[in-house]
């Protein structure tokens, strides 16, 4: 993964034995699902082809555990620390602001603090459909086989809170206080990238 690209697979063994795998595209300027497969379990070359090289969640343990990351060249993320470092770096934009506007407090009164997204807690990827549902998004496609419905819309979830960074870092960096290490916009948190 490079600052400037990174691609992102959700994956799951469903009941079918099948495996189920959706791809998110991220760019500095666009975040979309860019592919899905649902493969057959023994299909070893064609999963590894799709998983390799990119960064991916497994949905389920067994599903990790059926599809191990040495083995099929992806490496492991996880929504928990992608929530833990949006959180830390709001919280730290808004302390910059505080600092910056408490500097010349009569000059600096009417600035108005960044706004960020809610980074409380990371949603169950296994409870996306309603999730989605929850922030007022289709919690399915019709047509869509069901095999890929669990895979596709934790994609879909993922693909939101991406956005979603997007936005913090756009409202984070453009802010004349900060500068620096700081000032740099990434297109997932650097847990990720790292």
């Amino acid at each position: 993964m490079s600052g400037q690209y990174a691609s992102v697979a959700i994956f799951d063994l469903g009941p079918t034995r099948k495996v189920s795998i959706s791809v998110i595209s991220i760019t500095p300027s666009e975040v979309v699902l860019s592919g899905s497969w649902v493969l057959e379990r023994e299909q070893i070359k064609e999963i590894s082809l799709v998983l390799s090289d990119r960064l991916a969640i497994p949905l389920t343990p067994e599903t990790e555990s059926a599809f191990p990351e040495q083995k099929y060249g992806y490496t492991r993320v996880c929504l928990a620390d992608f929530f833990l470092e949006a959180r830390r770096d709001a919280a730290s934009s808004l302390e910059a602001f505080h600092d910056y506007r408490n500097e010349d407090i009569k000059k600096r009164k009417k600035l108005v603090p960044p706004e960020f997204f809610d980074w409380s807690s990371p949603p169950d990827l296994l409870e996306a459909e309603a999730h989605l549902s929850s922030l007022g998004m289709p919690n399915f496609y019709e047509g869509t086989s069901p095999e890929m419905e669990r895979v596709l819309a934790a994609a879909r979830l993922v693909l939101f809170f991406i956005s979603k960074w997007h936005n913090d870092e756009a409202a984070r960096s453009g802010r004349k206080y900060v500068d620096g290490a700081e000032a740099q916009v990434t297109i997932l948190p650097k847990k990720w990238l790292n």
